[in-house]
């Protein structure tokens, strides 16, 4: 029991230190990380009310774009059965969508889990499911970083009320859970033989924490949003023009403190508006006007840090500006290659890890597939092509000899589609009336 322990606190100790990390960038992504203010003296604090206004969530684009292109269509196995039974476990587990909360929570936080196990309850004997980085972890064997010994998940008793944890640890051998109203932990025998609890980096690192998609960005997302609080403040107090005024005497009360005391209290000499007019008895008095601040400066600097944004990221900039006038479609893809690569990139990662949960699923369910390594995930194409492009390079690619199912694919048929295309073909074909033969040659003609 004592390496039983050891294990809980090194996985507990992981998780709180994944989870700190990963509501940073959480927090980006929901816009929710606040306002970076100067908000030291009194009269800056009257400014609070402007942090509200100032949010402008581009965290969110950066992630989304990536997150969209992200489609897994169908899973490649050696056999063409055990490619339809993985996709068949996979939309039984409604993966097909819960696949998208896995990849967007992974680009976000770095990190994202799905947990494979047996479930009597699920028509395919198999159960996957989607599990945050905030609740589950994984600990490897050291010096390997493919190796899983342990993985674990803390979540509350009760949604939205912490102190009351339930802690589940997975060990090749067995699963121990501890439950906050029992006194001992309950231990059964792990079905699965193996850790079920797979992680899926986009970002891998060979050391340290994997990578968010927001890493780069969020510098300067506060810098904008800090130029957009100075461009409120700028709008409230500066682009009004200010009104000075001179040869006025102010009233002044005074006022007897608690402690015996006097105080000067000051009292407002003017209503300023829109719709009021300034008057002054006095002979010697004036008035005037100071210039009203602009705000092309800031603006313009929002635009910059914005087009920055863009470059590091490689985030096209039409995505995050809007802007897309006139553009041609070999100007949106050379516009879009830097994204599309970045997508293939993170593919390839999130592919790793889904092969390694659809083989160990088939393992639960006694395919012998489970044993093909040169499985790979099918993925929609990461591009953006108009259906006449498409058309164009597929009919160019028939007149080489490319296979019809192969056309089919790259058209961005799913597996499933592609079979059942390929069914309806085969039965036109068989109910097609057979080819008239030729006529016979007349006698004496010469051979053909």
């Amino acid at each position: 029991m004592a390496e039983v322990d050891d294990l809980r606190a090194a996985c507990a100790a992981k998780l709180d230190a994944q989870a700190s990390r990963a509501r940073e960038f959480r927090d980006y992504y929901e816009g929710e990380q606040g306002v970076i203010a100067l908000l030291d003296t009194e009269e800056r604090r009257t400014f609070k009310t402007f942090l509200d206004e100032s949010g402008a969530n581009w965290c969110e684009l950066i992630v989304n774009a990536v997150a969209e292109r992200l489609q897994v269509v169908g899973f490649r196995f050696g056999d063409d059965q055990a490619s339809e039974a993985a996709w068949t476990i996979w939309q039984a587990n409604q993966m097909d969508a819960d696949s998208e909360l896995v990849q967007t929570d992974a680009l976000v936080m770095g990190s994202s889990f799905v947990l494979v196990q047996p479930d009597e309850d699920n028509p395919t004997g198999v159960a996957i499911t989607a599990e945050s980085p905030l609740q589950a972890t994984v600990l490897y064997q050291p010096g390997n970083r493919r190796r899983r010994i342990a993985g674990y998940k803390r979540f509350p008793e009760v949604p939205g009320e912490p102190g009351r944890d339930i802690e589940v640890l997975i060990t090749p051998e067995e699963i121990i859970t501890w439950n906050p109203w029992e006194i001992g932990p309950e231990v059964y025998p792990n079905p699965a033989g193996t850790v079920g609890l797979i992680e899926l980096v986009p970002q891998p690192r060979t050391v340290g924490w994997p990578r968010s998609e927001l890493a780069p960005a969020v510098a300067i997302q506060d810098r904008i949003q800090t130029i957009l609080f100075n461009r409120c403040v700028a709008m409230d107090y500066g682009a009004f023009r200010q009104i000075w005024a001179t040869g006025i005497k102010i009233a002044r009360d005074v006022i007897r403190t608690e402690d015996g005391g006097e105080a000067v209290k000051v009292t407002r000499p003017f209503d300023v508006g829109a719709n009021r007019l300034l008057t002054n008895e006095n002979d010697g008095g004036k008035f005037g006007v100071f210039q009203e601040s602009t705000l092309g400066g800031y603006l313009a600097s929002v635009e910059q840090d914005v087009t920055m944004l863009a470059a590091i990221t490689q985030t096209p900039a039409h995505y995050l500006t809007g802007h897309l006038v006139n553009l041609s479609a070999d100007a949106i893809k050379a516009a879009e290659t830097g994204l599309v690569a970045k997508v293939r990139r993170r593919s390839l990662h999130f592919g790793e890890g889904y092969e390694e949960a659809m083989r160990l699923a088939l393992q639960l369910a006694g395919n012998p597939a489970a044993v093909d390594t040169s499985s790979e995930v099918i993925w929609a194409d990461f591009e953006t092509r108009s259906e006449g492009q498409r058309v164009d390079a597929l009919v160019k690619m028939a007149t080489l000899g490319v296979p019809r199912e192969v056309l089919w694919q790259r058209w961005g048929a799913t597996p499933q589609e592609i079979e059942r295309w390929a069914q309806m073909l085969a039965d036109e074909q068989a109910a097609a009336p057979p080819a008239p033969e030729p006529a016979p040659a007349p006698e004496g003609a010469p051979a053909a």
